[in-house]
């Protein structure tokens, strides 16, 4: 609890307030007027109707008081009204997020359990069948990008074989095998680099710990090669793979930004790319920050979990002798 607190004050607390600084700033360095937008009309814009709009958003007031009125209301969980559609951007982000978390997290868990499987049967069959199968599937997913993996798997399974629905998203709550089946193909797409990079990082990390001495002597006690695996080599193994992992969910919430406008998924990736269309300041830097707060807490909860799989390790970054 005394790491948490530490580490929440000296490092959580002072890189989210810099991030919401960027995010405001850089927001506002994208081309384009929002209030030009909001006070056009069919064939011009008079230039009190844009004096008008630019008061009412609040972009005469000076740069720092813009800021520090929204990081104040922010932190309360207020991110303003949308500038184009005049409703609070809270209800329109908390309305798409669940969309997006449901995805991400069916991503992830695809991606570290089939990595992590791959990864084994890799170290295990070094230089074999499976090493060469696993070496292959991985290079090919760690270079293709995932909107042209989600593309290629659109047409072939949505298209040409029809066994897969091809955009949409149905809750869990109305039919959950629909709902598979829509999650089946973005999942695959965004999950699939997941699970090559932890596949590699999976498989060195068994050959680097079956190098140990204390795994030797395992050995040397009489200990079948599947106990030595389970009950002492994977779990160490798996220290370096949860880091990877942590490091992945910026890599995946930056992947739904585009998957979703690929599936026609309704979560805050197409709101984001719609805010960005539209010049929506107040959408943009709703949604940036959020995501931004996600991967900030994540990689604390990551820091976490070390200790519950190597109790050699100390929260304060050291480890036992």
């Amino acid at each position: 609890m005394q790491y948490f607190v530490h580490r929440l004050i000296t490092q959580m607390i002072p890189v989210m307030i810099l991030a919401s600084f960027l995010v405001f700033m850089v927001v506002r360095l994208i081309p384009g007027d929002p209030a030009l937008l909001a006070s056009s009309g069919e064939n011009q814009t008079s230039e009190e109707a844009y004096q008008l709009a630019r008061e009412r958003m609040g972009l005469n007031d000076p740069f720092h008081v813009q800021y520090f009125s929204w990081l104040g209301n922010a932190i309360q969980g207020d991110f303003g009204v949308s500038m184009n559609k005049g409703i609070p951007a809270a209800d329109i982000i908390y309305s798409a997020f669940p969309a997006t978390i449901e995805l991400a997290l069916f991503a992830l868990t695809y991606g570290f359990l089939w990595g992590v499987i791959l990864g084994i049967l890799a170290a295990v069959n070094r230089g074999g069948v499976w090493d060469y199968i696993a070496s292959l599937w991985t290079g090919i997913n760690i270079g293709i990008p995932s909107f042209i993996a989600g593309l290629l798997y659109l047409l072939i399974f949505a298209v040409q074989l029809k066994i897969l629905p091809a955009s949409g998203r149905v809750p869990f709550t109305e039919d959950p095998l629909n709902a598979l089946k829509h999650l089946a193909l973005p999942t695959i797409a965004l999950g699939s680099i997941v699970a090559a990079q932890i596949s590699r990082y999976t498989r060195q990390s068994i050959l680097d710990t079956l190098t140990e001495d204390y795994i030797r002597t395992a050995r040397a006690k009489g200990l079948r090669e599947r106990t030595v695996m389970i009950r002492h080599a994977l779990k160490p193994s798996l220290i370096p793979v949860v880091t990877i992992m942590g490091l992945q969910v910026g890599g995946v919430l930056a992947g739904t930004l585009v998957i979703e406008q690929v599936f026609t998924w309704p979560g805050v990736g197409r709101a984001l790319v719609s805010a960005v269309r539209e010049r929506d300041y107040v959408m943009m830097q709703g949604i940036t920050l959020l995501l931004v707060i996600i991967f900030l807490v994540v990689n604390l909860i990551t820091d976490l979990l070390y200790v519950g799989l190597d109790p050699r390790i100390r929260l304060g970054g050291k480890a036992e002798a």
